[in-house]
């Protein structure tokens, strides 16, 4: 029975059956119209496969089938899709620029298929933001600056955190505002001169300044202290004069201000004159350390002279003007001198206290200070000074004034116990007393002694001619007193 399904064919043959290479090549053809109608739909054409590649024709279009439905193209992706079908039509694409051209591709998308947005570069906005800063910064930094300078003015002009003790200030006579104002920053009451000749103009005082003495202090504003400078106070104040003579000693100094008013307690005196620190010339060459055999530490440093002082004065304002006055006797030719004799300040002035008080005139001073520097120069054959007037002040002023007895102290200021000069000065010497022991006579004695009813000094190379002039001295002592008492 025939198969209605079988094909007739001519001359009773039976059909071939198809070869398996055929059916490969069928299949093959098939593949290849499936590719480019996928190419043709997405405007791109897909690589065959590669073993390097591990996806299938069939993978390769879901994934073309997916970005065509997650994203549309853009104006780019067209323009590179023309290209590439431009470069199509000229040559066939290799494998190996197929595969590189879907490499390409699959850079732009993420691993679900979606488009990749490149992040553009904000260049000028990231530049714009840096300048910004940097001016922030300036500014910031620029206020700062002007804000610690503007407080440190204020502080300044306001006396904020300033030494508060009080200091004597001289204005000389015509001074200008700007001699003023320097005056001032040299005696350390401010340190912004221009800024105070600024306030003097804003308030209208430059010519109102007072010359003459004056109470300042540091921690005084400059309106303050312009106000003060321009203040008569001998209009306000009494005032008294008092007179230290040459050879006083400190505590009876303290006495006669206390007598005069001046001050109301000598003790409080006594306590900042010795104290000082005032910052005076004369106080930069006088011993750091302090010895403990002085009795009184500035003994002949109160200038004897005539002052005038303010009734009820502050004992420290007093101590400062007779710092100030001795300061101004003591020259600087004075202070090269005494490098030349290899003395200190101290050592000059204790001598010079010590001719003070021998010297019944002040011709013979000289003479009495040759006698002394010749003694401390032959120290090993003359150890002691042997001078009466400090024994006295040892027995007389020392002894009496110390709370708890000190006899170490007594023998250092008794030079006929103690070697060389006393630890310090026995009293307040004059200018004369001073540059006696500067500039002694050159002679070559080693005694002298004063006959204290007519005040002749008589004067010895050695102990024999010593002893002479002192039966001279009492011989013509016996004769003036038979001569008082009319005897012959």
């Amino acid at each position: 029975m025939a198969d209605l399904n079988k094909p007739e064919l001519e001359n009773g043959q039976e059909p071939e059956s198809p070869s398996p290479a055929g059916t490969e090549t069928a299949l093959d053809d098939a593949m290849n119209e499936m590719d480019a109608f996928i190419s043709e739909m997405s405007g791109a054409s897909q690589p065959e496969e590669d073993p390097a590649v591990s996806f299938s024709g069939k993978g390769a279009k879901s994934m073309l089938d997916h970005r065509q439905h997650s994203d549309e193209p853009t104006a780019a992706d067209r323009k590179k899709a023309a290209k590439k079908a431009a470069k199509k039509q000229k040559r066939p694409m290799s494998i190996e620029e197929d595969i590189a051209d879907l490499a390409e591709e699959e850079k732009e998308y993420d691993e679900w298929g979606r488009k990749i947005r490149k992040k553009r570069r904000k260049r000028k906005k990231s530049r714009k933001l840096s300048c910004t800063l940097v001016l922030l910064t300036l500014i910031v930094s620029l206020s700062s600056v002007l804000s610690v300078t503007i407080l440190a003015v204020a502080k300044e002009m306001y006396g904020i955190d300033k030494d508060i003790e009080e200091k004597i200030i001289t204005i000389p006579a015509g001074a200008a505002v700007s001699d003023i104002a320097q005056q001032l920053q040299n005696e350390k009451m401010l340190t912004l001169p221009q800024v105070f000749r600024l306030v003097s103009r804003m308030k209208g005082k430059d010519g109102d300044f007072v010359a003459g003495e004056h109470v300042l202090s540091a921690s005084m504003s400059y309106e303050t202290m312009i106000e003060e400078l321009c203040t008569n106070h001998s209009d306000e104040r009494e005032s008294v004069r008092v007179t230290f003579p040459e050879g006083t000693t400190l505590l009876r100094c303290a006495e006669i201000l206390q007598e005069n008013e001046v001050i109301t307690n000598a003790d409080d005196f006594l306590f900042f004159f010795n104290g000082g620190g005032w910052d005076f010339e004369f106080e930069h060459h006088l011993p750091t350390t302090v010895n403990p055999l002085k009795f009184q530490r500035m003994e002949g440093y109160c200038f004897p002279d005539t002052y005038e002082f303010y009734v009820h004065e502050e004992p420290n304002i007093v101590a400062q003007k007779i710092y100030a006055h001795f300061d101004s006797k003591i020259t600087e030719g004075d202070y090269k001198k005494m490098e030349e004799l290899g003395m200190s300040l101290d050592q000059v002035i204790t001598l010079a206290s010590i001719v003070q008080a021998e010297a019944g005139k002040e011709s013979d001073m000289k003479d009495i200070a040759s006698v002394f520097h010749n003694r401390l120069l032959n120290s090993s054959m003359f150890p002691q000074l042997q001078s009466d007037p400090t024994r006295k002040y040892a027995e007389d002023v020392i002894a009496p004034n110390l709370q708890i007895a000190n006899q170490l102290m007594c023998d250092a200021y008794n030079t006929y116990v103690g070697p060389g000069l006393p630890p310090g000065a026995i009293n307040n010497p004059g200018k004369a007393a001073i540059e006696a022991v500067l500039y002694p006579n050159d002679t070559p004695y080693y005694y002298f002694v004063a006959n204290v009813d007519t005040k002749v000094t008589y004067y010895a190379v050695d102990n024999a001619g010593h002893e002479a002039n002192i039966a001279k001295i009492r011989a013509e002592q016996e004769e003036a007193r038979k001569a008082a008492n009319g005897e012959n």
